[in-house]
């Protein structure tokens, strides 16, 4: 048993060294009566502490009745002064290959943190997150949140 510990002790050591801390910061806007109206985007206001290339995230929350296996919609990203930085639609899908919702679920709730192919070089600042759906029904029954998050790339650590 004694002869196990130096083993042991070795590979915390090596685990714990070798674990990186990852920054992700997350908002969510809630959607009202769960009907996402073209009029009424989410918005959502992020910090950013650190200047730096980010990974961007579309986070949603719907229920088990959301009648697509997708999301089409348009993001826009402002600084605090209101200066446009990028503005870009999305086509987000929402299910595995084999047609079962994707993302992590409660009950009837699912929940999607999905990955944007769109790392955004951002300064330290608050930015403004503006998601509109662009779906063909208006309002779009359903949903519940839908928010941004934002995680360093690895190139800055």
């Amino acid at each position: 048993m004694n002869r196990f510990v130096p083993v042991i002790l070795i590979i915390s050591v090596i685990l714990v060294f070798s674990c990186k801390h990852i920054e992700v910061r997350e908002r969510v806007a809630d959607i009202p009566r769960h009907e996402w109206s073209k009029k009424k985007p989410a918005v959502i206001e992020l910090d950013v502490a650190d200047s730096a290339t980010y990974q961007l995230y579309l986070i949603l929350r719907h229920t088990q009745q959301y009648r697509y296996n997708n999301l089409v919609a348009s993001i826009s990203i402002k600084d605090t002064s209101g200066h446009p930085l990028s503005t870009f639609r999305v086509n987000a899908s929402l299910v595995t290959p084999s047609g079962k919702w994707g993302g992590s679920n409660i009950d009837d709730l699912y929940d999607h943190r999905i990955r944007l192919n769109i790392p955004l070089v951002l300064k330290k600042n608050r930015y403004r997150f503006t998601i509109s759906q662009l779906m063909k029904d208006d309002p779009l029954l359903f949903m519940l949140n839908a928010g941004i998050g934002i995680e360093k790339t690895t190139e800055n650590r």
